[in-house]
């Protein structure tokens, strides 16, 4: 072990065993004395250690803390410590055999339940169809001049089944609630058809060269979708907080609603009833 001490301070430099003897607060006596000696051997005088503690010590030269024999030796005789309790531990503990583990129990499978779900249904069929007796209600030479142009007849089925796609859905929501039907799924079937809605005031954003008859429609369609879409912000309100949604207001809109539509098709595709025209007498 000696000259594996003696060959750690052969191996510093002049600079490295200086910093040794200038800071013998950080070490042991016996190794700053070792240090003192070997730059004594080297012939060279060796430094005043700092009087005071120093604010700001100047760095260790570039090999970093003291290595070598010394430093393995110690490193040896912690990783053989280290092993011997390992050792102990490992021996004093139980078998792992000798733990019992209890059989877990399979897991019965997930049960299934049906859930009753409120949707409206889906009329496209219906609108398909109304939007051709629509067409078919257009004079024959009107019709034959908007086809020969093209674009004119099919904006118009493009409107045409955008408003029969919102208006069946507004009058199925409309006759559940005057049934009496306010469920929990109603705010979500009125949003649902106000956005279907959207689809047409979108279309609206334009404007079209249509014949006489077929403007008539667009009017009727127009008027219609104003309507349905105030008595569906009435009937939100009912939904939000139950009440009886039949008033005098909703039944005037409903008629009126009626008499409009009974101009572009004579029953409704959702009831199967007829759109009644209001009569209305004038006295001369």
């Amino acid at each position: 072990m000696a000259d594996s001490i003696t060959d750690f301070y052969h191996q510093k430099t002049d600079a490295e065993l200086q910093f040794l003897v200038e800071n013998p607060d950080y070490y042991q006596p016996d190794i700053v004395a070792e240090a003192r000696r070997e730059l004594r051997r080297r012939g060279v005088a060796p430094s005043q250690p700092a009087l005071a503690e120093p604010v700001a010590m100047a760095a260790p030269p570039a090999r970093g803390l003291p290595t070598g024999p010394l430093v393995l030796a110690v490193a040896v005789v912690l990783a053989l410590s280290l092993g011997v309790l390992y050792f102990i531990n490992h021996k004093n503990s139980p078998p792992a055999a000798a733990v019992a583990v209890a059989p877990t129990k399979p897991k019965a499978p997930p049960r299934l339940t049906e859930v009753a779900t409120s949707t409206i249904p889906d009329f496209g069929p219906a609108v398909v169809a109304s939007v051709q007796r629509q067409v078919q209600r257009i004079p024959a030479r009107e019709r034959a001049a908007a086809a020969q142009e093209a674009m004119p007849l099919r904006q118009y089925r493009e409107l045409a089944k955008r408003f029969w796609t919102a208006e069946t859905q507004t009058e199925y929501v409309m006759n559940q609630a005057r049934r009496g039907q306010l469920d929990a799924a109603l705010p979500g079937h009125i949003q649902a058809v106000e956005s279907t809605w959207e689809q047409w005031n979108k279309a609206m954003n334009y404007s079209y060269k249509f014949g006489p008859a077929m403007s008539d429609h667009l009017d009727i369609m127009t008027r219609v979708a104003r309507q349905q879409q105030e008595g569906l912000n009435d009937l939100l309100i009912v939904a939000n907080n139950p009440q009886s949604y039949e008033n005098d207001q909703t039944r005037k809109r409903a008629a009126d609603v009626s008499d409009l539509l009974s101009g572009l098709l004579p029953k409704s595709p959702v009831t199967g009833q007829p759109y009644n025209t209001i009569v209305r007498r004038v006295r001369l």
